[in-house]
């Protein structure tokens, strides 16, 4: 792991045993993950006889619950430790995804992935907030940065794994792949229990709040950071549809946009959070990458009515502008959520950050297919305004509202 780490370009850190755990943990988990997100839709309504209806109203329940429990989950890990709630979810959430295999119902899969939605919830929010209490400044974005490189990396590994129960097409096959995956999750959290013990912040008869909610400029930083977020979304969404619709070129190019992004966020994603350390050169990073995806937005509307050929050219290096903008976005993006946090109530704060990601998720599809299919080359860059409005607006949140002397002071954990 720590060859790999070096690699991908974490410097000193990569020594760091904690930081070699929580990689090699996200590593096995999105592996299992990519084994079962690519062939879930495919099991419940060719195998088990759902509709395509039914399993997405389920995913969408699902979705919808997670969005409800962001904030919970973060006081949560405020109250209990961030590491024990991380590994307890870990767990319970391995079990969960073993329950689908005996799933033949609508009710009960939008039951079991409500479950497995509610504890995914929480061991992603306290995995953040275990980031935050392993490194500091810069050290907790390239950690951040690292753990999304070994992401793409597990998923990436787990899709093609995936094509093996594809191409055996039975319900064995299907099943093994579940199994897998929820292996993969108790797997994952005994990695994560090499990380010392993390002491709870807040007492646990200590009345439950609302501060993160109530901090304006953190609350107004959520939105700009979803907004901006909507970019994962024209990925899976409106980028297909948009290339099947108005574009010539063939419908397997979509996979190779996607290792595009896959690869180069692999490779660089670590390399693109050096200078996170403070708080103004991080806010520049998001607006630089707000300005690339209005380039990526532009470029994709160019692909339209030309020639296949010219088509997957234009939308290569659409992709390519698409990635940098991620890139640059993803590094600001998480310096903000850190540094603008209370130390002490940093579960319950990036629970809330949570809910930006989480809304672009849950509104974006609907968004960005009325804009990109409804409108189409207009769409597009009315897309791409957006993005650069909400880079600039971010800027001038941070700059008007954090003083220099408190940047400076910024990352530094409280003594309460």
């Amino acid at each position: 792991m720590r060859f790999i780490l070096s690699k991908l370009g974490l410097e000193e850190i990569r020594n760091d045993p904690s930081v070699r755990a929580i990689s090699l943990a996200t590593f096995i988990d999105r592996f299992g993950n990519g084994l079962f997100s690519t062939v879930e839709v495919i099991y419940f309504t060719l195998i088990v006889g759902l509709s395509p209806l039914q399993v997405a109203s389920a995913l969408g329940i699902a979705g919808a619950a997670a969005l409800l429990f962001t904030v919970p989950s973060g006081h949560i890990a405020d109250r209990y430790g961030p590491k024990k709630v991380m590994i307890v979810a870990q767990v319970l959430e391995g079990f969960a995804v073993l329950g689908l295999i005996f799933v033949q119902s609508f009710f009960w899969l939008a039951v079991v992935n409500v479950i497995v939605a509610l504890v995914g919830t929480t061991a992603h929010v306290a995995n953040a907030t275990v980031i935050s209490r392993i490194g500091f400044g810069e050290d907790r974005i390239k950690i951040r940065a690292a753990q999304r490189a070994m992401a793409n990396m597990g998923i990436g590994f787990g899709t093609v794994f995936a094509g093996i129960a594809l191409a055996i097409n039975t319900p064995i096959a299907y099943q093994s792949m579940m199994v897998v995956n929820a292996v993969s999750f108790i797997f994952a959290a005994q990695v994560l229990n090499r990380i010392p013990s993390m002491a709870a912040t807040v007492d646990k008869g200590q009345e439950i709040g609302i501060i993160a909610l109530r901090d304006k400029r953190f609350v107004a930083a959520t939105i700009l950071n979803g907004i901006v977020a909507l970019h994962f979304v024209i990925q899976g969404v409106a980028l297909p549809l948009w290339i099947i619709q108005y574009t010539e070129a063939p419908k397997w190019w979509v996979s190779v946009l996607f290792v595009i992004n896959t690869v180069l966020v692999t490779i660089f994603q670590i390399r693109f959070s050096r200078g996170t350390g403070d708080i103004r050169l991080s806010v520049k990073k998001f607006r630089l990458g707000s300005f690339y995806l209005l380039g990526a937005t532009v470029v994709y509307s160019l692909s339209g009515g030309i020639p296949a050929w010219a088509a997957c050219l234009v939308l290569a290096v659409g992709m390519a502008m698409h990635t940098v903008g991620e890139l640059e976005a993803a590094a600001g993006s998480w310096s903000i959520g850190f540094d603008l946090a209370q130390e002490k109530h940093m579960g319950e704060y990036q629970g809330v950050y949570s809910l930006g990601w989480g809304m672009s998720s849950t509104l974006g599809p609907v968004y960005v297919t009325a804009l990109a299919i409804g409108l189409g080359m207009v769409g597009w860059w009315i897309m791409g305004a957006v993005f650069v409005l909400a880079g600039i607006a971010m800027y001038v949140l941070i700059n008007k509202t954090v003083e220099p002397s408190v940047i400076e002071g910024l990352n530094i954990p409280s003594d309460d």
